[in-house]
């Protein structure tokens, strides 16, 4: 079975790998592993955490926000990735797969306006969230600012939202598939991640 270690900003996207992720690769024949590097995560932390990775499991990849990365200076999120590849040794990168989030996990949560909505207990608040996601142009641009970010977007009708408690168990509601839906960016790095072969870049079969 191929492992793949994913490299995750903080408590709540290494419980949606755990409830969601997992299951769904394991029926594909690939163990994945949600490691947590605490959040504060800037380029100087992901180059201390890798090369642990990098020799303890067939495939590494990463899921960090965009949002709140620190220190990315203008980078746009295919540069940060770009720049987070460029961390890795040259004979490992073919096992190194980078991914950001745009630009935050909860705009995963926006796949489904209406379950957010009543999940979160505030039903009423539905239509809301469904013209947000419509006039920002679909769930992954809610988008870069202080208080226009998609998890204070949420806080802003909900003030007791959880990211840990709420945003994995959603996730779980709404199902991957309504997520891929509404979330090209984050479908893509999920099928690269179903397309790994099962022979480890650059191992002879």
């Amino acid at each position: 079975m191929l492992r793949i270690a994913i490299s995750v900003e903080g408590a709540t996207e290494r419980e949606f790998v755990q409830q969601v992720l997992v299951p769904h690769f394991m029926m594909a024949g690939k163990y994945l592993q949600a490691v947590d590097i605490r959040g504060n995560v800037s380029l100087d932390k992901i180059k201390a955490e890798l090369p642990g990775l990098l020799y303890g499991f067939d495939y590494v990849t990463t899921l960090y926000d965009f949002y709140g990365f620190k220190r990315r200076e203008n980078r746009s999120i295919e540069e940060l990735e770009q720049a987070i590849h460029a961390l890795v040794p040259a004979s490992k990168q073919s096992c190194f797969i980078p991914y950001v989030q745009q630009y935050e996990f909860e705009a995963l949560l926006f796949s489904a306006p209406s379950l957010l909505a009543e999940h979160l207990g505030v039903a009423d608040h539905a239509v809301h969230f469904q013209r947000l996601t419509q006039a920002c142009g679909g769930a992954e641009r809610i988008n870069d600012g202080f208080d226009t970010c998609p998890s204070r977007r949420i806080v802003a009708v909900f003030s007791a939202y959880n990211k840990k408690l709420h945003g994995p168990d959603i996730c779980q509601r709404i199902g991957l598939p309504q997520i891929r839906e509404a979330c090209p960016r984050f479908h893509c790095w999920l099928q690269t991640l179903e397309n790994l072969s099962d022979t480890v870049a650059g191992e002879t079969p």
